[in-house]
């Protein structure tokens, strides 16, 4: 298994320890494993290489090198194109666990060569690419090309394709792919069985004083094939000045890196598969990226967690939140204020506007007062549970009109204020009512019934009218529209009809119905979903207002016409994943299952599997926001960590755990100072070196410390599946090894951090019965399975 997890880099530096074998006198060379066939063959007196994959029984052709429009190689120096071509192929031999071969490129400043590796049991390509400079070059680009021909067609002959990803959209010519989006890098495509993925290689690439960065492309429509590209090659993100855009990508000649003897290089892998599933190629690509580096940086003590959940607790509910907490009357009902100090900016109002209280789904009082009640109530903190219920009785006021009310809430010395939405990432100056964030609001509403049960009547009261709403106005298509005119109600024209946040109308419809059994509203939850399953899927639309409205302003209908492919957001894969994740637990039908599956799977192609040198912060495991925008460790993460553990709850799979945990530690690197309670609300926003602005409590520290509430109650401080033979760290630590031998467990736990503590050990998956624990060696006693999971006090 280990040797399917190399890095490419490792295959090309290795190259010149083994023998290499000349071919002379042969036109075509070949290698290949169970799973793919390469053949470099000489056309037109230079090496191109084709690549051959299993139908049945026969080998079909996928991808060949290069393109009509971009040579393979294809180098740019000294501000022209070098006309470069392979000249020569060598088979290399001493791969005990596979064949390679190496193409050799002579070019008037130095040697290109490219290894191609393939390895027993892998179905994809190992790829290098090494340019040893003789001369002083000024290197614009190197790129490596190849082309997508499926069964050896042409596109014209079976286009469209089925399914595009790229991490960045390139809606204009000059713009490229950075590797600054590079997250879970990958360049896909697939039309029927046929996949093919482009990997950059992210070992390769973390080096923090880079000579040069890389870049990627995909172009579908701009030759006889679509193409991906991948190579060396400065970039800046696109001045905002040019297009008023935010962010895309671009590469000039000026930014061209001045080289003399030395060599610089690039890896990536090729996957590539002729049986996979419809639409869903992409998913072994997941799961490669988990394998092969989330997993790995898992069990580094190094990362995002500098100090225990503990501190992070105190920081969010004892310096933060006493400095935007605002207690007053309205209504006279006691409410709590969390201010967010955006409402002025956002809406161009007064300064006294800022003591604001919003309830959106970026910055919500209410699902922050959730894990102030929760901690407030497990450390006898009154003072802490009651500004809690104090922000419960806040959201119980806003004023619902047939069932939607607006979003924020401010105090000045007239009194309390309501106001329908902000107008930065909402529309027509924040007049209209928002459906999305009162789903999200009102969904928060329905959890805490299970700890307030003398509200219960009052909370089904208000969200029984906003439930009646949406079933009042959903289309027949099943989708809900976005935004209301607060006079007549009529639905506003943006994301009217075509929206993916109808995602979150049908989970708090989901939700609505588990609380009262009113079958009507499970079947508009339905209706919702099936609208995100028959047009959001399948062209992964995921359009919610912070597609369009937000930092990455673009028109309604943009789209990106060389890489095919629409803008799309998180937030809304995240809550149409939670949405089929509630439908399944309600009716079991495997549907809701399988797509949420997919949602989760696609969503994690945003999730950072590494965190790179070249940036000055620990970032493994958050994620990004959107395709047209640069974000790392966005606060959504928060959220995201919540619903990853979800999906381990579905599948009992421990990589949805994992990524889980790590989402969850993302966000404490980004405090502002290891004094400060404020992180920022991401990191690297507009593509440089740099954190982002603290957008408030809910947006960073208090939406990942309410995850922590949230996830530490059902698992624990560490967590051993039982069932699943293994365990992994939550709370700054770690576990390397679990060894389940009839009643005998075992188990590793190591401390990520520097001081002693004492952590809660938990079991989930356990039989019936009593089992010896030993952990690290010391042998803990005897323990029932019930014991087990309700955890196990254990000093690291």
């Amino acid at each position: 298994m280990n040797r399917l997890f190399l890095y490419a880099a490792s295959i090309a530096a290795g190259v010149a320890m083994l023998s290499a074998k000349q071919s002379p006198g042969r036109d075509s060379t070949m290698i290949q494993n169970e799973f793919i066939k390469v053949v470099v063959g000489k056309i037109d007196g230079v090496y191109r290489e084709t690549y051959y994959v299993r139908r049945g029984e026969a080998w079909t052709e996928i991808l060949s090198s290069g393109s009509a429009v971009r040579p393979e190689p294809s180098l740019k120096q000294d501000g022209e194109m070098v006309a470069a071509a392979y000249e020569s192929v060598t088979q290399i031999e001493g791969f005990p666990q596979g064949e390679g071969l190496q193409l050799t490129c002579r070019t008037p400043s130095g040697v290109i060569q490219k290894t191609i590796t393939l390895l027993k049991g892998e179905s994809f390509a190992r790829i290098g690419i090494t340019y040893q400079i003789e001369k002083e070059t000024r290197l614009q680009s190197l790129w490596s090309t190849y082309s997508f021909a499926p069964d050896g067609k042409k596109y014209a002959d079976y286009k469209p394709l089925d399914f595009v990803f790229t991490p960045q959209l390139r809606p204009e010519p000059e713009h490229v792919i950075a590797d600054h989006v590079f997250r879970s890098p990958a360049l896909m495509m697939q039309k029927n069985g046929y996949f093919a993925a482009l990997l950059p290689d992210v070992g390769s690439l973390d080096i923090k004083d880079r000579m040069i960065r890389t870049t990627g492309d995909l172009q579908a429509e701009t030759s006889d094939q679509p193409f991906f590209s991948y190579g060396l090659q400065n970039w800046i993100p696109e001045p905002y000045r040019l297009r008023n855009t935010h962010v895309f990508y671009v590469a000039p000649d000026s930014l061209a890196a001045v080289l003399r003897d030395t060599t610089v290089s690039i890896a990536f892998q090729l996957f590539v598969l002729g049986d996979a599933k419809p639409g869903e190629g992409f998913r072994g690509v997941v799961r490669y990226h988990w394998a092969s580096s989330g997993s790995v940086n898992m069990q580094k003590a190094q990362g995002p967690q500098s100090e225990p959940f503990s501190g992070y607790i105190k920081k969010a509910w004892y310096q933060f939140l006493p400095d935007i907490a605002l207690d007053v009357e309205y209504q006279g009902q006691p409410v709590t204020l969390l201010r967010q100090a955006r409402l002025a900016w956002s809406n161009k109002l007064h300064k006294v506007a800022d003591n604001d209280s919003w309830f959106n789904v970026w910055f919500n009082a209410l699902r922050t007062a959730y894990g102030m009640y929760l901690h407030g109530e497990a450390v006898a903190d009154h003072e802490l549970s009651r500004r809690a219920m104090n922000v419960l009785n806040l959201a119980l006021l806003a004023p619902q009109t047939e069932g939607i009310a607006p979003s924020i809430f401010y105090f000045d010395s007239t009194g309390g204020h309501w106001v329908a939405d902000h107008a930065w990432g909402g529309i027509d100056n924040g007049k209209d009512l928002p459906m999305f964030h009162n789903a999200w609001t009102c969904y928060w509403l329905l959890q805490w019934i299970d700890h307030t049960p003398e509200r219960w009547s009052e909370i089904l009261h208000y969200t029984k009218a906003f439930a009646d709403f949406l079933v009042a106005h959903q289309q027949e298509s099943g989708v809900i529209s976005s935004w209301y005119n607060p006079e007549n109600l009529e639905a506003a024209a943006q994301l009217r009809d075509e929206n993916a946040e109808t995602a979150g109308a049908a989970l708090f419809l989901a939700e609505y119905y588990k609380r009262t059994k009113e079958v009507n509203y499970l079947l508009a939850a339905e209706r919702s979903m099936r609208y995100i399953t028959d047009s959001v899927l399948p062209q992964q639309k995921w359009f919610d207002y912070e597609t369009f409205f937000s930092c990455s302003r673009k028109p309604l209908g943009f789209y990106d016409s060389y890489t095919h492919q629409n803008p799309q957001n998180t937030l809304s894969m995240q809550q149409a994943a939670e949405a089929f994740y509630e439908l399944y637990n309600l009716t079991g039908k495997t549907e809701y299952k399988v797509r949420g599956i997919e949602v989760i799977d696609y969503l994690c192609l945003y999730q950072q599997v590494w965190s790179p040198k070249w940036l000055s912060c620990e970032l493994f495991g958050g994620f990004g926001v959107q395709n047209t925008d640069a974000e790392w460790s966005d606060s959504r993460q928060g959220y995201f960590a919540v619903t990853l553990m979800h999906y381990y709850e579905l599948t009992g799979e421990k990589e949805y755990f994992e990524r889980g945990v790590a989402a969850l530690r993302a966000m404490f690197s980004l405090f502002e100072s290891p004094t400060s309670p404020r992180t920022a609300e991401n990191y690297a926003h507009s593509g440089y070196n740099q954190p982002a602005g603290v957008t408030g409590i809910h947006w960073g520290t208090g939406s990942s410390v309410v995850s922590i509430h949230l996830i530490t109650r059902r698992y624990g401080d560490a967590y051993v599946d039982m069932k699943g033979g293994w365990g992994v760290g939550i709370d700054g630590c770690r576990i390397p090894a679990v060894t389940i031998e009839g009643s005998s467990v075992r188990v590793e736990v190591l401390n990520n951090l520097s001081a002693s503590r004492t952590i809660k050990l938990t079991f989930g998956n356990a039989t019936q019965g009593n089992f010896d624990l030993t952990v690290n060696g010391s042998k803990l006693g005897t323990f029932s399975s019930d014991e087990l999971t309700r955890g196990v006090d254990v000093t690291i």
